[in-house]
């Protein structure tokens, strides 16, 4: 996984209650189809299978939450994940990169959470291999190390 500086977020105009809960996904400058949760883009990064890892928050001191957004190469969203909950502080201070698959969040006061960009499952056990909506999905995975 390597840091990149190619995305950036449309700016919304207007009071911040009437702003939509999604903003459209800018790349160097132009816009995409995309459409990511939140209205600040934090951190990007492109993995090595190619796909893109956004975080995005929501610039609001009072609903502190961070967003994690896989993106493929066409800009489509894979996965998606939110660490955020009513009365705590999710003030994300620092990433850092923990492996291919993996960065290590530290959010204030010194909590660490560890996110894992899984592969997609090729083969499931039992009926779970006849789903389709398991098969080929990468995810998002979000542990609390500290």
């Amino acid at each position: 996984m390597q840091a990149i500086d190619v995305f950036s977020l449309a700016s919304h105009a207007g009071d911040y209650r009437y702003w939509p809960l999604q903003t459209r996904l800018l790349q160097n400058g132009v816009p995409t189809a995309c459409y990511v949760p939140g209205y600040r883009l934090l951190h990007q990064f492109q993995t090595g299978t190619g796909d893109y890892l956004l975080i995005c928050d929501w610039d609001c001191p009072f609903e502190e939450a961070s967003e994690f957004v896989l993106l493929s190469p066409e800009l489509r969203i894979l996965a998606r994940r939110s660490l955020g909950l009513p009365y705590a502080s999710f003030v994300l201070d620092g990433v850092e990169i923990a492996g291919p698959d993996r960065l290590r969040l530290t959010y204030y006061p010194d909590r660490q959470w560890l996110l894992r960009v899984a592969a997609p499952f090729n083969r499931l056990p039992g009926f779970l291999g006849r789903c389709r909506l398991l098969h080929g999905r990468r995810r998002l995975n979000l542990r609390r190390l500290a």
